[in-house]
Parts: C-alpha cells; structure tokens; sequence
C-alpha cells in the first residue's frame, strides 16, 4: 500500500515527480532505503519524502538528518528550499554530519568541548609517543613482532590510515571482542600486531589515559568514540540515555558511505526512539573505503541488525542523456541505467600528443564553449583532476591565456607553502622580497620557509636562563614576522639567520645547494638540478605526515620547476609568479570554470565537465582498485551536456575501454 484514499500530498514547487519519486515519496513504509543511481536526484527524492512525512504530522523539531560530508548537508538544505518548504520549517530541522551529531553527544555525555585536530600534522607527536611507549614497554609478550626503525617516523603515516580504518570497522570491538591481543588474532583480522599495540597505545594517549576525559580528538573520532560508548549498555544505568531524543523521523544521504562505526550509532538511535528511516545511496559512490565505508550497510546488514527494510529504485537519471548512460554503465560493470533527458549527453575522447596539444584542446574547449548553448557561463565548465599537482602547468596555461578559474578541493598552486617556500628562496635570496606585493603573502612565503627547513624563529629568553613559554614565544614569532613583512629588505637577514642557522646540518646543506642554483639564470641549471639537490620529498618528509601528502610537495615543485623552461632566466620566472598571483587574485569567482578534485566534486553537476590525465599510472593510482574505479564513475556522472575526456595517445586508461569509449 503507497498512499492513504484522499490522503493530502505534497506539491513541490517547479517540479512535477517521477513515477519512482512519487511512489517514494508516498510509500507507508516504515523503514525505507532508495537504491539510487548517480543523477537520478536522489537528494531531491529525499527531500520530498520529508516534506511529506511533515505533511502526515512529523514535528520539525523530532526529525534528524544525517550525511557524510558538509557537502552533502547543504545540498540537503538547498533542495528543501528548492522545492518549496518554508523557510521557519526547514530552520527547525536537524540537518547535520554523523561527526558533528556524535560531537554533539559527546559534549553532552562529557560537558565540556574537546579539543579538535583537524591536520594530520598535529597527530605527528602522539603516534610517536604510542611507538615510544610501545617499544619500550619491558613486559611485552611478543617483542620479536616489532620491525620498526629508529623512531618510527617514517610509519606514522600508514599508522594513521590503519587507525581511520580499525575505528571506522570497529574491528577490535566487533571481531575481537574479549579476546587477548596476540600475533594470531592480528593476522585474523587483517593487520599486523605492532600496528594494533601501537593503535591502543596511541588510543590510550588520546583518551588522555581515561575515557570519560578525552585529550583531543581528530576527524571522525567523535563517531568512533560515541559507538564504543553505545556498545557498554552498562554505561547508562541510571542515566538518562544520549540518543533518547523522541525522534518522529531518521533519514540518512549519502548512505552508501556508511561505517561500522556509524552505523552503531545509527542502530542505537534507532532503537532508542519509535522513528521510521528513510535512507538513500549509491553504491558505485563509495569513495571511503579507507574510513570503513561499506554498501552493505545499506544492503543486507541493515535488514539484519535494524529492521528489514523496503527498498525503492531510483534508477532513471535526469543529468545525463543515454550516451553517457551507457559508458557508466559499462564502468560500473553493467549496473543498469535509464536516461530520460530531452538531449543526450555528448562523450568525446580526446588522444593528445604531450602537453602543448592537451593545453590547445583545454583552450578550445573552454573558449569556444564546445557542446554547450552560446552564452553559456563559464561557472557552468568543470575541470576534474585526479591530484592536486596536476593543476600546476593547467593554472599556468589558463593564467596566461586570460581564462578565469577557481580552485576547490585544493589551493591554487601559486598558494601552496611548497610553492611558496621555493619562491622564498629565491626572493629572500635575491633581493625581491619586497616585489611580493600582498602581506598575506610575504607572510605565508615566510611560515612556509620555517615550516620546510624544520627551523623556528630565536625569540630570546623571558627570563635569564629560561625560554619563553609557548604562548609568548608564538606573539615573539608572529611579531618578527611582520616586522619582516613592513621591512622586506630585512629579508635576506631572516634567511641567513633564521631559516638556514637553525635547521638541522643535513637540511641547511640541500637549502645552501638549492641557493646556489637559483643564483644562476640559467633556467637549464634549474631544471637539471634544483630538485636534485633539493631532495622535496625528503625535506617533507621531516615535518609531514601522509604520504600521499609528501609525494604531492615533490610534485608541485617539481611541476613549478618544470614550468620554468619557457622562460628565458630565472627573474623572468619569478616575476612572472607575481604577476600570475596578480591575475589570480583579479579573478571574479562568480564567473570563473572550475578546478576541482573529484571528491570535491562529489554531489554537484556541469554543463561540460573535462577529465585531462586519463591515462596508464596516472588516474588509478595503486592499480584497479574498487575506490579508483568509484572515482572515475563519480568523476564522470558529474557531466550534463557534455564529458571530454583527454588522454594521452600512448597510454590511455584501461577504464575507457571498460566504459565502452575506446
């Protein structure tokens, strides 16, 4: 039964619902989840199943919406809006992340506001400190497991990925519940045993050594926190219960993302309050497996562990045409597709020759608005890349071409610190500090040499004998700072006497080496051995965490240096930095084609969205994997009117024959 005989229905404004949206929409079902296809609107879906449950009587201040990213919870909001729901009602609804509804229970169970790490660089100290503690503890029963060198330094990264995952699966609550930590159970469930003894140490340090006291917390850690607490029923004895909230209605987008440690949270809140669910996903979008992200959350666990649910299709995409339909299709492994546009989607393939004919094509395509209606806005063009690097010669090329563009998902090259600090090489060095015309940007030039060379600015003693605390050592640094900012010929002084006197021997000897080839003209001496003798990614390394981080520092300034070979000497590059960050900063946002990464790119639509590097070693970083293909399909499933993907002619993409489009 879809509808109660005369039952009242929701009107949407300017939209008249599909046969899938209405039945979604009117269906009496009290645990619902929507098997969406990329394009069929399923937040719009979602928000016309609210509107109607708020027609049939649910309070708006007893419904709550969860999603996985900020993104995700905007979009939600528009769509409210965009089909007509009063402004006072949609204020009363609870439309958040799962992270920021956990961190709000959290501060509830623990009445006081945690300290939050958003830069991995932060976690750096206290996963050292759980390798520390780990190889030194006398009394371990298995020390011939531990391979690690020196102080672990260099594993802090793959360290930090396997915690995202163990507290995005819960695997040591759910798989290894009451069960001693042994070499046999970490093989059991998929991970060494130094990493999941130091995963414990480090847990330990973060709770502050007590759980009811937590020292800090980074992403997603409110989740996996809250879900520990909810397993504990003994924890709410006498207590009233954080999820008793007397919810009317739950709804979960973007369900496809879901975790373990979510989806405890989300069985709890459940269970706790006599709501009905609504939830909607698509799982070729699941682009967090590295958090835990599972489909099956939506599929069969969900029957099994909450209710069993009623599942509607939303197959019919309103985005694209059949043509690219089909390539999708054929991505997602022949999941079916149904297009009902009044115009199909062009797909063109573009095989270039080396950079110059892929920057000719990206020119064309842009000016010439390629597939699309005349007048159409630039803002209505994406680009999509798969790494941040990749944007460096394309924001060059643009730039000099007098295209308008904006960045998200990554900083615009000209403001990356790599980029700056090699810029601060040479103008501290040089003399052209002072040719840097805005503040904020001597100001970042500077950070970024202290933050590169690992240094830090002698501020003096507050007191005979004593260092300043840290507090009045931060005001010290940040005055020194701008005092070098107002007086730029007090530059060259703060590269010699703070940046190079106090970095480590090793690194002030690359930073002196790579000072010597930026004192020559000759661009042919940069291009051969700046990077060389720079070594970026072991400089990185030294004050950087992720890997994937450090290798994209390496090729920024690699992708910066490689730039330098169309000018005739080395101030001609530079000054043409600053007059690239000029044009940059002109740039009117509102009217400018966009640079994206993917994942940045997830939940919003183009006219015309490009895919430049779709080739062999360059977009399926790490080989064919679940998570590279999801991307691509995210990437592409993005386009309304037109997808051009480029690539290069001798090593295109296995994934453009998978797609059908070679």
């Amino acid at each position: 039964m879809s509808e109660t005989p005369n039952e009242p229905i929701f009107a949407p404004r300017g939209l008249v619902p599909t046969d899938e949206q209405h039945a979604i929409q009117l269906a009496r079902k009290r645990h619902l989840i929507i098997e969406a296809n990329a394009g069929a609107a399923k937040t719009t879906t979602l928000a016309l199943r609210l509107a109607q449950a708020l027609l049939r009587g649910a309070d708006p201040d007893r419904v709550l919406a969860l999603t996985y990213t900020d993104t995700a919870v905007q979009a939600l909001r528009d769509a409210l809006a965009r089909i007509g729901l009063p402004a006072d009602t949609r204020r009363r609804l609870r439309v958040m992340t799962f992270d920021a509804f956990c961190t709000e229970r959290m501060q509830a169970i623990e009445g006081c506001t945690v300290p939050f790490h958003a830069e991995p660089e932060a976690l750096r100290a206290p996963v050292l400190r759980a390798i520390d503690r780990v190889l030194r503890n006398v009394d371990e029963r298995y020390p011939d497991e531990f391979a690690i060198q020196g102080d672990g330094a260099a594993s802090v990264e793959g360290l930090l990925a396997a915690f995202l995952h163990l507290k995005g699966t819960m695997q040591l609550m759910v798989e290894a519940a009451d069960r001693s930590l042994t070499p046999t159970l970490a093989a059991e469930i998929g991970h060494d045993y130094a990493t999941l003894k130091i995963f414990q140490a480090y847990e330990h340090i973060r709770r502050g050594g007590h759980p009811d006291h937590h020292a800090f917390r980074s992403e997603h850690d409110a989740t996996y926190d809250l879900a520990r607490l909810l397993l504990d029923e003994d924890a709410w004895l006498g207590d009233p219960h954080p999820l008793d909230l007397g919810l009317h209605l739950v709804l979960v987008d973007e369900m496809h993302d879901t975790n373990r440690a979510m989806f405890t949270v989300l069985r709890k809140l459940m269970a706790r309050n006599r709501a009905a669910f609504v939830g909607v996903g698509d799982r070729d979008q699941v682009i967090h497996a590295v958090a835990g992200a599972d489909a099956r959350f939506m599929g069969d666990l969900f029957d099994r562990e909450v209710a069993e649910a009623t599942r509607y299709p939303l197959s019919t995409t309103w985005r694209f045409g059949s043509t690219l339909a089909q390539a999708v299709s054929g991505l997602a492994r022949h999941k079916p597709y149904a297009a009902q546009t009044v115009r199909d989607t062009e797909v063109e393939v573009i095989a270039t020759v080396g950079p110059a004919d892929r920057n000719w094509h990206l020119t064309r395509l842009v000016n010439e608005r390629v597939g699309l209606d005349p007048g159409t806005p630039a803002s209505a063009i994406a680009i999509l890349l798969r790494q941040p690097h990749q944007s460096v010669e394309l924001e060059n090329h643009l730039l000099d071409r007098g295209i308008d563009y904006r960045t998200t998902g990554f900083d615009t090259y000209l403001m990356r610190p790599e980029v700056l600090f090699v810029r601060g090489l040479f103008a501290c060095s040089r003399g052209h500090f002072g040719d840097i015309e805005r503040t904020e940007t001597r100001l970042a030039v500077l950070q970024a040499l202290l933050r590169f060379a690992g240094s830090h600015v002698d501020t003096g003693e507050a007191q005979a004998g004593e260092p300043p605390e840290e507090a009045e050592r931060a005001r010290l640094t940040a005055q020194a700072l701008k005092q070098v900012c107002q007086q730029p010929t007090l530059a060259g002084a703060f590269l010699e006497n703070q940046v190079l006197r106090n970095a480590a021997p090793a690194v002030r000897q690359r930073l002196e080496d790579a000072l010597d080839v930026l004192h020559n003209e000759d661009t042919e001496v940069l291009l051969r051995r700046f990077v060389r003798v720079l070594q970026p990614a072991a400089l990185a390394a030294r004050v950087m965490v992720r890997r994937q981080d450090i290798a994209q520092v390496a090729a920024n300034i690699e992708g910066l240096i490689q730039s330098v070979a169309t000018f005739d000497h080395l101030t001609a590059f530079f000054r043409a930095m600053i007059e690239r960050e000029r044009r940059q900063q002109a740039m009117k946002p509102q009217h400018c084609i966009l640079l994206s990464s993917i994942e940045a790119a997830k939940g919003l639509e183009f006219e015309h969205v490009i895919l430049p590097g779709l080739n062999k070693g360059e977009f399926a970083l790490g080989g064919d994997t679940t998570d590279n293909r999801n991307l691509l399909y995210v990437a592409m499933t993005r386009a309304r009117r037109r997808l051009t993907i480029l690539c290069d002619r001798t090593r295109p993409s296995a994934y453009l024959q998978d797609a059908g489009l070679l």
